[in-house]
């Protein structure tokens, strides 16, 4: 269900290990599909992915998908899209992420795009899963619009987990990467890189790879411009791969293993995941 034409550099795409760093398989659109999605995820490379919840809902499902799937990593996390003010009698159970097997907290964050929830609300919100992550000695998975003042301002405060984390499908600048990148943040653009690159971008990637990029779908959302109409698969990573090694000139297999590497670093995979075909 790859969809789209892939434009890519490399003759044998299973030669490559990716990790598709930041998706959504508890979403409605993969129901009774994930068997067939993961399939094509494999085959195109994919040896992890990690699933983030966006709701307290969500966690039992984030759960059993890291259980069923030994390729899947899952977050547990309030998305400040969805906060609302009778979560917080709820993350009591978050501060249990890491004895569950969560890999990460998130998905997690602010944005000022939006007119609710309250960004007070959002900031409150916040501020308590970076500490339970810290608590957990857990990575972070970020959600940033529009408000990255309020997120550096928070992460200069509370402090970032000792393993930092990722703000997914960012779209900052380089200032602002270099401000998270004292706090141990790394980065993933997703489908955006597929897409006409405006110099800020181009920047951006030029200034966090190689060390702190990772590859993301964020599917089913953000699809890359080959398969605009959506809903976005993790096989289509191999097409956001394709625009990173278009924008930074450089090798796909290259860019595959580094941000590999970045991804079993970050979310503190085995490292006999990474060596097993």
């Amino acid at each position: 269900m790859i969809t789209g034409t892939i434009t890519s550099t490399s003759t044998n795409t299973n030669d490559m290990r990716l990790v598709d760093a930041h998706c959504h398989l508890e979403a409605e659109e993969f129901r009774g599909q994930l068997d067939a999605l993961l399939a094509e995820a494999r085959a195109a490379g994919v040896v992890k992915l990690v699933t983030a919840s966006v709701t307290p809902e969500q966690w039992p499902v984030s759960r059993a998908l890291g259980r069923y799937y030994p390729e899947v990593a899952f977050a547990w996390g309030v998305h400040p899209w969805y906060a609302e003010a009778r979560h917080f009698e709820l993350l009591d159970a978050l501060r249990g992420a890491r004895a569950a097997g969560a890999s990460a907290i998130g998905e997690i964050g602010l944005d000022a795009k939006i007119e609710t929830p309250p960004m007070a609300l959002q900031e409150r919100m916040f501020t308590e899963q970076l500490s339970i992550a810290k608590e957990n000695d857990l990575p972070v998975v970020l959600h940033c619009r529009g408000a990255f003042n309020e997120l550096i301002r928070i992460l200069n405060q509370v402090g970032a987990p000792a393993r930092g984390g990722l703000v997914h499908a960012f779209s900052g600048s380089v200032e602002i990467a270099e401000a998270l990148m004292d706090h141990g943040i790394r980065f993933s653009m997703g489908g955006a890189l597929t897409y006409k690159p405006s110099r800020k971008r181009v920047a951006v990637l030029d200034r966090i790879y190689p060390g702190h990029f990772l590859l993301e779908t964020d599917s089913p959302d953000l699809p890359p411009v080959q398969a605009r109409e959506g809903p976005n698969v993790p096989a289509n990573i191999l097409h956001n791969l394709a625009g990173a090694a278009a924008i930074l000139g450089l090798p796909e297999e290259e860019i595959a293993a580094r941000t590999t590497d970045n991804a079993y670093r970050l979310f503190g995979f085995p490292e006999v995941d990474h060596a097993t075909p």
